[in-house]
């Protein structure tokens, strides 16, 4: 109940939005209460556009431009946009065709004829975003920090008239000529060229018809304001000479100030914006979101009239960040443009340490944004492809071949911190097929083309999971740099500044591989997810499944911290059509997968599962050779119900699932057809109980899958096309926070949910076709934010900690306790370099949730390194330490700041040492020298009676000489056993040998046989419905011996053969009293155990009770099938219940029922079960 309580409360923390602001005459969202925002901004050219532009605004299919001598409009042909967005979303039939793969646009221009050329432009009322344009290789070209403006204001374009554009109430462009007191309105004359015609119609209002639709500017207004505020309506009217535009006034005041207003209707192209697809979203450590899809954005024209240009390339990564805490213009913290001159797909994002946005995607693009010390500055390409594969589409296609992108911006997106391609000279980056008109069998989903993944470590290194086409894709320093087959996984390692590839791998067979998803394991080994087409595929020996079980399986697999190997890797999968889209890890280093699989994938007993289900979720141990659980999750139809796109296993071991399911991925491809989320489970505090059948879906599972936590649905209900994403990859953060990218909105449709009290950016969606919708859920759990790292001068005074929720507990160096309440960091020259703190809160059960906080305290000093003395091969680790404290230590055998002479080996090593910071460096340089070890044997093991009590020799070591250690050993190596544990056991000696410094050592066991014993007791759980026997039958009991070591002959007591085996299992299938006895061998001793008696019952329930009978045995049900709990169920004979319990404690007397026969079900806690009738007789 608190959990609900909780998430109802947090869920307005949802940020709905929609980023592409175009749809100047769309209506508000009627079903939301907020007044929505205005969406046309006038936004200022700083270099991103053609250097006569002065600011640019998008427009309905199309951007106005504005320059010091006119407007510019150019629009694109809005039914061929919308045809493009159908076929790319399966909405194209075979009937239709294919469509064209050019794109019809028309440009036409207004200048101020006679007019001040060099008119000043200016901004007015800005709005709180920025945006960036990063659009090219050529740096001098790029923009940031570009504000945007809810009008803009042209000064003296004629002597006293000044030009002022805005968006009015009813989002329609308007624009009006203020003509102060004494100027001339006859001056203003508009010379129209680029039309197909312009004409006045019956109404008085201006048309200008283009080849891809009609702009009408109404029948324009004029008035004066007098002294006393009166508004004074003016006679006014076009009036049209050719292609020149004037107006016609009646009389009025020319001491006063006069103004003209016409307004701009785009009739055509009423909210066909230009679409905008959602791809993926990430957060930052101070919970704002990162959303990026691919916008359409014509640029400017170059000349006017009827253009025709490719589809290709006019997609680029538009990326937007949000603070999710505001609602409005306030909450779009800025807009990102990244691209070049083809198509550019962003296909995941994370935030690195530094708050800077890591985006990994593809591109077609040969002048795509790279920084100058860039790994690669060079479009390799590939061939045509055209991912999506929507009857000959052409909207996302790579017409050069594609490349992989890593991007880094600056935390306000204003700066390109590093940028790289990354490929061979095949396609890279998305999951296609070798025959360029079919698609991949690895693709089952709509969006399955462009999945990908890319992580940080602390020290802001990049690691990425894809998948290429390339035999000669860059690989170095790993363990397979041969391209295996057909498309090959990449796993790859650059530097934080992305001029060095340090590791980069191929991972696959002879067939199709792609890898889905990366995350960082013990000691930085990576661990990926994925899919194979593959038989070969490397999987280690050992592991959970090392055939293929099918044509295309999942598989997990841990790489080395070094990349040099491949430690663990395994297939998952049925017989049917399996896919591993994510992996998490939880503390132990157990590897979590949720996936789809067509078939009957495997269900552990006890945890949660909708039995039939397609979506798995598979828990592996740490080394992938063993099921911890695995489930299945959905409604039990033979399709998948959603694809996955979120994935998160938190402190506690909870397990959270995001996808979107319904009519786009119906019949997409190898087991969606009849995809839907209808029917899908949800809680009764869901967000949305309600789907329409094609939405997203998200659910939280409690620890170990023991049940649904919660469940809710998110999307608009009816709609011409439900919500999606195109592709790409979304996140959960530690906290249960979802954000997820979506594509929503398509067709047009104002139904994308802003729940009461949600924050939002914009409440509508101004276009017919697609925009990048986002939210953000909070699922109310309780986990530790010790919230952002950061850096303090050792000079400083205390610093209170905070963290969320309040109340937690800090614990690290230079922490101490406020009285009264609350704790503190206290900077100090001890303190000096990097201090990790653990803020650490009650999460769920038993579960304490503890976060890190990394406090750097800076200084600039000499560096002084503590000397250590001659180390040997195998001793103990050291310690290294340095002034000033906090930097990083490199060489061999360095892990942190710890040396390792072991993994160094022999010789002397040379240790670096060096600290950089925002206020100063230092690095220091110290050698260390290891020696060998002395080769040390312990001897053979040692077996005793446990009563014999006398000393013992201990002989057979190498070299001899040395020293014994342990209990009941003298350093001499005189052993005496202990004269009191007759129960035996194993006892550890110590043998070590020391040659100038260096001790070695070895162990040598003592292992004491048991004294006989009598009514040893069993190791079995009790049996809670029957506690009088030790099992009902059949019945397998595990024994186990009671010291391990030796040989051993089970008798079961049941007539059975004996055993040898050391812990045998064993059915006993009748009921009865049997006594075990166990014969252990240890060298010379003999010993004999004998076990408490195994009591077995039989199975028995009752066909009758006698309410009120004076035998208590007849006058209750009082059945005997099973040790577990059980629910009973009891129905009339016309299925009617009349009685249920899920923890049936044998007290049902059938009170207030009539005497009779009636139908019982009883089903134990591991699913057996029997049904049977049973009378009721007074």
């Amino acid at each position: 109940m608190y959990l609900s309580t909780l998430r109802s409360y947090i869920l307005p923390t949802l940020l709905a939005t929609v980023i592409v602001p175009m749809g100047v005459l769309a209506k508000p969202h009627a079903a939301v209460a907020p007044t929505p925002t205005t969406s046309l901004e006038f936004v200022e050219n700083k270099g991103q556009w053609d250097a006569s532009t002065r600011f640019a605004a998008s427009l309905p299919a199309g951007r106005l431009f504005l320059a010091s001598t006119g407007f510019t409009y150019t629009f694109a042909d809005p039914q061929a946009l919308r045809a493009y967005h159908d076929h790319e979303h399966g909405k194209a039939t075979a009937a239709k065709g294919p469509i064209d793969d050019s794109l019809r646009m028309h440009a036409y221009r207004v200048t101020f004829e006679g007019g001040n050329a060099k008119a000043h432009v200016r901004g007015e009322e800005a709005t709180a975003e920025v945006r960036n344009y990063f659009q090219g290789n050529d740096p001098t070209h790029w923009a940031s920090q570009v504000r945007g403006f809810r009008g803009a204001r042209y000064q003296e374009v004629y002597p006293g008239v000044d030009v002022h554009l805005y968006e009015n109430a009813t989002h329609q462009l308007e624009y009006d000529f203020a003509v102060r007191a004494g100027a001339r309105p006859e001056a203003i004359r508009l010379r129209y060229s680029g039309a197909e015609s312009v004409r006045l119609t019956p109404e008085g209002s201006l048309l200008i018809h283009t080849s891809v639709g009609d702009v009408t500017e109404q029948a324009p207004r004029a008035w004066q304001i007098r002294p006393d505020g009166e508004r004074v309506s003016v006679p006014c009217s076009f009036e049209l000479s050719g292609t020149v535009l004037s107006f016609r006034l009646g009389r009025y005041d020319r001491k006063l100030p006069l103004l003209i207003d016409p307004t701009v209707i785009f009739s055509s192209f009423t909210g066909a914006t230009g679409d905008n697809w959602g791809f993926t979203a990430t957060y930052d450590a101070a919970g704002n979101m990162y959303s990026a899809g691919v916008a359409f954005a014509p640029g400017f024209p170059t000349s006017t009239g009827a253009i025709r240009t490719t589809f290709a390339g006019v997609g680029d990564m538009a990326i937007i960040k949000y603070r999710t805490s505001v609602s409005g213009s306030a909450s779009r913290m800025y807009a990102t443009y990244v691209g070049g001159n083809s198509v550019d797909v962003p296909q995941s994002m994370v935030v690195n340490s530094r708050d800077e946005l890591v985006i990994l995607g593809t591109t077609g693009s040969t002048n795509y944004p790279v920084t100058s010390a860039a790994f690669s500055r060079t479009f390799n390409g590939g061939s045509f492809s055209d991912p999506l594969q929507e009857n000959d589409s052409r909207y996302i296609q790579y017409p050069l071949g594609s490349d992989l992108v890593v991007t880094t911006l600056n935390a306000n997106g204003s700066a390109l911190i590093a940028s790289t391609y990354l490929g061979g000279s095949g396609n890279d980056g998305l999951n296609l097929n070798l025959n360029a008109n079919l698609t991949s069998p690895l693709v089952n989903n709509y969006g399955d083309q462009f999945r990908g993944d890319i992580i940080t470590d602390s020290d802001n290194n990049v690691y990425l999971a894809s998948t290429t086409m390339s035999n000669n894709f860059p690989v170095r320093n790993g363990f397979d740099s041969s391209f295996n087959g057909i498309a090959d996984g990449v796993v790859c390692k650059l530097s934080a500044n992305l001029s060095t590839l340090i590791w980069s791998n191929f991972l696959g067979g002879s067939s199709y591989d792609a890898v889905y998803s990366i995350q960082l394991g013990a000691g930085r080994s990576v661990v990926v997810a994925g899919g194979t087409n593959s038989t070969n595929f490397p999987v280690t020996a050992g592991a959970l499944l090392t055939t293929a079980p099918a044509g295309v399986n999942g598989f997990v697999a841990r790489i080395a911290p070094a990349g040099t190997s491949i430690q663990q890797a395994t297939y998952v999968g049925t017989t049917g059509n399996d896919q591993a889209y994510f992996v998490q890890l939880d503390a132990s280093d157990n590897a979590y997968l949720f996936g789809q699989s067509s078939g009957n994938y495997p269900v552990t007993s006890g945890r949660y599962q909708n039995a039939g289900s397609h979506q798995f979720i598979h828990k592996l141990n740490a080394t992938l050779n063993q099921t911890v659980y695995s489930t299945v999750v959905g409604t039990g139809r033979l399709s998948y119900d959603i694809t996955p796109t979120a994935f998160l296993v938190d402190d506690c071991e909870r397990i959270y699932i995001c996808g979107w399911g319904g009519s786009i991925n119906d019949g997409y491809g190898i087991g969606t057809l009849g995809s839907s989320t209808a029917g899908l489970p949800v809680t009764s505090d869901a967000v949305q109980s309600r789907t329409d059948g094609s939405d997203f879906y998200l659910a939280e599972f409690t620890p170990g899958m023991g049940s649904l936590e919660y469940g809710t649905f998110y999307g608009q209900s009816g709609g011409r096309s439900g919500e999606h994403v195109d592709g790409g990859t979304s996140r959960f953060d530690k906290r249960g926070m979802v954000y997820q990218a979506v594509c929503g909105g398509c067709g047009g449709d104002q139904g994308f949910p802003i729940p009461p009290g949600a924050n939002y950016y914009t409440t509508r969606n101004g276009s017919t076709n697609c925009n990048n919708a986002a939210f953000k859920i909070d699922f109310g759990v309780v986990i530790a934010d010790p919230g952002p790292s950061r850096y303090v001068c050792s000079s400083d005074g205390p610093i209170t900690l905070g963290g969320s929720p309040a109340g937690g507990t800090w614990a690290g160096p230079g922490v101490t306790a406020i009285a009264g309440g609350g704790y503190r960091f206290t900077p100090s020259e001890s303190l000096i370099g990097r201090n990790t703190l653990t803020y650490s809160v009650a999460a769920t059960g038993i579960c304490v949730s503890t976060k890190p906080l990394r406090i750097t305290v800076m200084a600039t000093q000499p560096v002084t390194i503590t000397p250590v003395p001659v180390l040997c091969r195998n001793g103990n680790t050291v310690t290294m330490q340095a002034t000033p404290a906090g930097g990083t230590w490199s060489g061999p055998g360095m892990s942190g700041t710890t040396f390792n002479p072991a993994q160094a080996g022999l010789g002397t090593h040379t240790l670096t040492y060096s600290l950089a910071d925002t206020l100063g460096c230092a690095t220091g340089t110290y050698q260390v020298t290891v020696r060998d070890l002395p080769r040390v044997e312990a001897g053979p093991d040692l077996v005793l009676c446990a009563y014999e009590t006398q000393a013992v020799q201990l002989q057979g070591m190498e070299p001899a000489g040395g020293t014994w250690s342990g209990t009941g050993v003298t350093p001499t190596g005189l052993y005496t056993p202990p004269n009191t544990d007759l129960k035996g056991g194993i006892y550890t000696l110590t043998y070590s040998y020391n040659i100038g410094g260096c001790v070695n050592s070895d162990t040598r066991r003592v292992v004491l046989a048991p004294s006989p014993t009598v009514n040893f007791p069993l190791n079995v759980p009790e049996c809670t419905a029957a506690p009088q026997y030790t099992g009902l039958a059949p019945f397998t009991c595990s024994f186990q011996p009671v010291l391990a070591g030796g040989t051993y002959t089970w008798d079961f007591g049941d007539g059975s053969p004996l055993s040898t085996e050391a812990s045998p299992t064993h059915q006993y299938v009748s009921a009865g009293t049997y006594n075990v006895k166990l014969t252990a061998r240890y060298a010379n001793c003999s010993v004999e155990t004998g076990f408490a008696p195994v009591i077995v019952g039989d199975v028995f329930v009752p066909n009758i009770i006698t309410p009120g009978d004076d035998d208590t045995k007849n006058d209750t049900f009082i059945p005997r099938f099973s040790c577990q709990p059980a629910t009973l169920r009891v129905f009339t004979r016309w299925g009617n219940k009349v009685y249920e319990t899920a923890n049936y404690r044998n007290d049902w007397r059938g009170n207030n029922l009539a005497d009779g026969l009636y139908y019982y079900h009883l089903r134990d806690a591991e699913g057996r079960e029997v049904k049977g009738w049973v009378q009721v007789k007074r």
